[in-house]
């Protein structure tokens, strides 16, 4: 039996996505708009899968590598660790915002040119953090940071829908979580390095740099994708009648329910394991990084696993399974609160992994019906999600850090919620089969 990330890579082919364009050494002339997969080269769907998920991974850029400096973020500025928790609830209404506005002006404007604006927002969002004088400017920096990166996410979502659907867009967002899901692991790992060794800091120089090669390789790589005939009126009036079509779709917000559920469950998780791990267990800074990269590469297997079951089995009835677990999840770390580390370690990883299990079969459901308005419907699922997830952020201070019992209770039900939203409002009998090749 092949490791299903590696037979998920191997499916990487012209025959996966009916590439009939030949691969020729020059790119498509400058104003090229390339709105079907099947006008793709191999290099150029490469380059695609590439950039879109490093992209799409401005999100976990922001937020994992500097989970294990939080506490030195805290003694830098001379402030307590709810402050510093303070700028992650600023991270996650930046990101909330980031969706609103970006992602229904990309189905206004093109992908293209939103998309460059979203990284070079966010150069300059890193470059004030690294020179904020004061928890305040940080805080306020950090907001711009979930703005922007929750921008790339949406358009680059939109811009996997633009050129699929159905199973053939599960497969490429597979294929761009294959490097997306890599970000978990290693910016905890490069997040402690770097600040035990050069100071909190630098990991906004390293990732700043990052950003920087990305947006020059887009700005050289990156075609149009929605062409002006399919775009969306960008007065206000026309940007709300997309939303009110987008809300019509019952399936799409049992869904926007359920990612929201599931996403604060792993915000819960980020927000709390550096005080529970560094604190409670006693775990130093760098063996934190190491365990949160272990629990990144759950998620990681767990999107290609989850990829490949759906194959086989609904996306809709995988999508109750991995709610059934997370309740489990919950019971677990209520049960074993104050208990063994190895047991909380454990139920965490089974978490990470069910959620990237979910992600990739979550987009592909919620965006089947919405071409023309992918960004609009992919953007109210990201709205509601980290709406919902920095309202409940407003409530981490009634819940303790001490142990996992209020974790444990917290995070079953979310999980509870989730599946009750997609049995109530999205109705799974109703959703159709995906795998029937009829379904494109």
């Amino acid at each position: 039996m092949r490791f299903p990330v590696v037979s998920a890579w191997a499916r990487l082919s012209a025959s996966d996505y009916s590439l009939r364009v030949p691969l020729t050494k020059s790119l498509p002339q400058r104003g090229t708009v390339i709105d079907s997969g099947e006008n793709l080269s191999k290099k150029l769907l490469l380059a695609y899968v590439v950039l879109l998920a490093l992209s799409m991974s401005l999100i976990p850029f922001t937020i994992d590598p500097y989970l294990p400096a939080f506490p030195a973020i805290g003694q830098f500025f001379g402030v307590t660790n709810g402050v510093v928790q303070a700028s992650f609830t600023g991270v996650t209404l930046g990101l909330a915002l980031g969706q609103l506005i970006l992602g229904p002006l990309s189905d206004a404007f093109g992908r293209r040119p939103l998309m460059l604006m979203a990284i070079a927002g966010y150069v300059v969002a890193i470059a004030l953090a690294f020179m904020a004088p004061s928890i305040e400017l940080f805080i306020a920096a950090r907001f711009l940071m979930g703005f922007f990166s929750a921008g790339a996410d949406v358009i680059g979502r939109a811009i996997i829908r633009d050129l699929y659907r159905g199973q053939a867009m599960q497969r490429l967002l597979a294929r761009t979580y294959l490097i997306q899901s890599i970000s978990p692991i290693a910016g905890p790992i490069v997040g402690a390095q770097l600040s035990e060794a050069f100071g909190w800091q630098s990991i906004l120089l390293v990732f700043g740099l990052i950003s920087i090669s990305l947006l020059l390789l887009l700005n050289f790589l990156l075609f149009e994708t929605l062409p002006v005939a399919k775009r969306r009126s960008s007065t206000p009036i026309g940007l709300a009648r997309g939303y009110m079509n987008v809300m019509r779709d019952r399936v799409l917000i049992g869904l926007m329910f359920y990612a929201a559920m599931q996403l604060s469950a792993l915000f819960l998780y980020l927000n709390f394991t550096p005080f529970v791990y560094q604190q409670s267990f006693g775990i130093s800074q760098t063996d934190y990084g190491f365990w949160l990269a272990l629990n990144g590469a759950a998620s990681y297997i767990g999107v290609q696993v989850g990829s490949y079951l759906s194959r086989v089995i609904k996306g809709q009835y995988l999508l109750a399974a991995t709610a059934l677990i997370g309740v489990g999840v919950g019971i677990g770390l209520y049960l074993n609160a104050g208990g063994e580390f190895w047991l909380t370690q454990l139920m965490f990883f089974i978490e990470l992994f069910i959620f990237g299990a979910a992600i990739t079969i979550i987009p592909t459901i919620a965006l089947y019906n919405h071409g023309s308005e992918a960004g609009t419907a992919s953007s109210l699922m990201g709205v509601f999600n980290f709406t919902f997830t920095t309202v409940l952020s407003f409530f981490y201070f009634l819940i303790s850090s001490a142990d996992t019992a209020d974790l444990g209770i917290v995070i079953g039900t979310l999980f509870g919620l989730s599946l009750v939203s997609l049995i109530v409002i999205s109705r799974p009998w109703l959703i159709p089969d995906l795998r029937k090749p009829d379904v494109l």
